[in-house]
């Protein structure tokens, strides 16, 4: 069975993901842009800085499990939505 395939949010869908190689950042980001939202955006309703959601989208850094549910809420989604 083949693992389902992620749009790539760091190359604007034109290439894809499988969840083995995709983070917590990947989900976030791809979707955030399918909310149309801003990393701005984004910060302000999870209660973070918009340089936090640069480095979780980029991977540097993971976002604290403490605040995971934030960011679900302020994405519209599950918290298992943003788990690959």
């Amino acid at each position: 069975m083949s693992e389902p395939n992620i749009p790539c949010p760091k190359c604007d869908g034109k290439g894809f993901l499988t969840p083995a190689n995709t983070t917590v950042g990947d989900m976030i980001s791809l979707r955030r842009r399918e909310l149309g939202l801003t990393q701005q955006e984004l910060a302000g309703a999870v209660g973070v800085s918009r340089p936090q959601i640069a480095n979780i989208e980029a991977g540097r850094s993971d976002p604290p499990v403490s605040v995971l549910r934030r960011y679900a809420d302020a994405l519209q989604c599950e918290l298992k939505d943003l788990i690959p």
